[in-house]
């Protein structure tokens, strides 16, 4: 009947399952949210922090490949910075061929307190990362390194001072935060970009906030050096080309001596020059590396979350394709697309906002259906490149 709510059982049944599974994401997705929100407004405002007088003295470690412009752009603010200790920038060189020493040469005469340090170009078999990250803590003159990437930009003159708050008694690693310059990013495929910028950077900050951190980001992460000795740097990846960032802050960090640090003062901005490219590369790596880290609770939880997702979507395309011709039918579907919908959009809309990223909010059903879908393709990807990621001392 084109009206009738003398609907067969089996479609009550869908529908309700439709309607449970649909208040099961809808209450997980806006949970993790206000959780977030929560640590940011409440729980981060009223932690102790040290006092201008006792802030460490810290050596900055800026990794630079062939990043003439981004250095040229971006250093200057890192130099700027209004710290009341002592502090240092060195530049990790990594046998760049462009004009990154000539440029640090001459910021060096006007910045005693910046240096540079060149990895060989011989020692193609390592990491070069790892190396050079290696070198720099062994010139750091101070207690604490902070390390970030020739192109990240950094808003506030205050940055350091927010980041080295945190190392107070017990402290000895401290997770800041760092998203893609999406602005810069006009190609296809930039709303799925942005959001999946949005989940992954969501997942490890709350697992940090529940006391399990499990990675950083290379961007904007700091530590003390003699956490690093003591863990024997990075001898237990040294085989593997990336995880400088998630597979060492896995061994190092415990809910005790870790803070999360989300003050907007301590964000960072990744620019490239070919951002969907670096994306791509970036997600790859960190699939690979994700299989090493030591919680791994996130990453289940949002895959069953995804299940349930597309367990309601094939609930409701069976109720529809049963009885298409009854609208008391297609109204309680529209019901039930509206209850996930609308409070979906508005959860991603307040994560945007609260991680500076560009606003999305009518894309977040398709976005939701499509990024498992992404994330397959990446993993089969990943397994075809498995033997990229590991050094030839494998």
């Amino acid at each position: 009947m084109f009206f009738s709510l003398e609907i067969y059982y089996i479609i009550w049944s869908l529908l309700a399952v439709a309607l449970l599974l649909s208040l099961v994401w809808v209450v997980w997705y806006n949970r993790r949210s206000m959780r977030l929100l929560k640590f940011m407004k409440v729980e981060e405002r009223t932690r102790r922090y040290l006092m201008p007088e006792d802030l460490p003295s810290v050596s900055i470690l800026v990794f630079a490949n062939d990043d003439e412009t981004w250095l040229n752009k971006f250093l200057p603010t890192l130099m700027s910075q209004k710290y009341p200790a002592p502090f240092e920038v060195i530049v990790l060189d990594d046998a760049s061929v462009d004009g990154t020493k000539d440029l640090v040469g001459e910021m060096m005469a006007y910045y005693d307190h910046l240096k540079i340090v060149t990895v060989p170009d011989q020692t193609r078999s390592l990491s070069r990362k790892k190396l050079a990250v290696m070198l720099g803590i062994k010139a750091a003159q101070h207690e604490v390194v902070l390390t970030t990437n020739a192109n990240c930009l950094v808003h506030s003159e205050r940055w350091l001072m927010a980041m080295m708050r945190n190392f107070g008694p017990g402290i000895d690693v401290v997770l800041g935060y760092s998203h893609f310059a999406h602005g810069e990013d006009n190609r296809l495929g930039k709303t799925y970009r942005i959001f999946d910028d949005m989940v992954t950077s969501m997942q490890w900050l709350l697992s940090a906030v529940k006391g399990k951190p499990y990675r950083g980001t290379s961007d904007n992460l700091a530590y003390r050096k003699d956490l690093f000795y003591k863990n024997k740097g990075f001898s237990k990846s040294l085989d593997m080309k990336w995880g400088d960032d998630d597979i060492f802050i896995s061994e190092i960090s415990t809910a005790r001596n870790t803070r999360l640090e989300i003050l907007p003062a301590s964000f960072m901005e990744a620019h490239y020059d070919d951002l969907p490219h670096a994306f791509g590369t970036l997600k790859t790596r960190r699939d690979f590396t994700s299989h090493f880290v030591r919680h791994k609770s996130q990453f289940r939880t949002q895959a069953f979350m995804s299940l349930l997702y597309y367990l309601r979507l094939a609930a409701i395309v069976v109720a529809i394709a049963l009885a298409y011709t009854n609208i008391a039918v297609i109204i309680m579907v529209a019901l039930i697309l509206l209850i996930t919908w609308l409070p979906s959009m508005l959860v991603t809309f307040r994560n945007c906002y609260l991680l500076h990223l560009p606003l999305l909010f009518f894309s977040t059903p398709v976005m939701v259906l499509v990024r498992p879908i992404v994330n397959c393709y990446y993993k089969i990807k990943g397994l075809f490149m498995r033997k990229n990621n590991y050094t030839s001392i494998m």
